[in-house]
């Protein structure tokens, strides 16, 4: 089972600030993706990796562009439900957010 979560991140800071990782318990696996054109116009999708945040700037994970994936998930996320996603970033920072689950 598989899922995706979509939000926004915001840098108020003046410099840079990188996204390392994300985990959840909802998930064994939670990875930031991204959407790509294949050749042929097809679509993909592939880990992302670190995702650099510049200063004064807003990052949007959505359907199409950067998004975080919840692989073999844990248990039924069902409409209504919220699960906590952490995210870590440079200097071993790590900010929890609280997910509502949408159908």
């Amino acid at each position: 089972m598989m899922s995706a979560a979509y939000f926004l991140i915001t840098n108020f800071d003046s410099d840079a600030d990188t996204l390392l990782s994300v985990s959840t318990d909802v998930a064994q696996l939670a990875e930031v993706h991204e959407s790509y054109e294949q050749d042929g116009g097809m679509t993909g999708m592939r880990e992302a990796g670190e995702v650099e945040v510049p200063g004064q700037s807003t990052i949007r994970l959505q359907p199409g562009g950067l998004h975080v994936m919840l692989m073999k998930l844990t248990r039924n996320l069902e409409e209504g439900d919220e699960f906590e996603l952490i995210l870590n970033f440079t200097d071993e920072r790590e900010v929890a957010v609280t997910v509502p689950v949408q159908l």
